[in-house]
């Protein structure tokens, strides 16, 4: 008892006051939103839908509609090293359109819902079979939702 009281005695705690208190937090308020702004500005340009892939011409055009439970692709045949315009539409329930290159990776998704046009251009850089799959839950034989498509020279 006698070493607690020893070192209390004299103890006392300076707290600031309210003005001082509610000053600090309009600093750390501004200090955030400074920080946010930055970081936003370091990132805006990052977002993909900003990338100018509607501009100039296109010299392919693939139209897809998805219906449960099948991808139709017109035309199913590409030519390599062409930009290539997809028009992706749904006939009746939402789809999520995933192509898949060759070797099975995932290259781009999109998703659509019924009377929804997406588009999105893509430039194929290898031959080969190109592999169309439903991403999103559309039924029961969402499992068998696939299609192909040929990518030549």
């Amino acid at each position: 008892l006698i070493v607690f009281r020893s070192t209390r005695v004299g103890f006392r705690v300076n707290s600031p006051g309210r003005e001082k208190l509610e000053k600090r937090e309009g600093y750390w308020g501004v200090a955030v939103v400074a920080f946010l702004v930055v970081v936003l500005g370091g990132t805006i340009m990052q977002i993909p839908y900003w990338k100018s892939d509607r501009a100039g011409t296109v010299p392919q055009t693939v139209n897809v509609t998805g219906r449960q439970f099948a991808w139709t692709v017109n035309p199913p045949r590409l030519k390599i090293g062409l930009k290539t315009r997809f028009q992706v539409q749904s006939a009746d329930v939402a789809h999520g359109l995933g192509v898949y290159d060759p070797d099975d990776v995932l290259i781009k998704q999109v998703n659509v819902g019924p009377g929804v046009q997406q588009d999105f251009v893509i430039t194929f850089t290898r031959p080969g079979t190109y592999k169309l799959r439903c991403l999103e839950f559309c039924g029961v034989d969402h499992h068998l939702m696939e299609n192909k498509m040929e990518v030549t020279r």
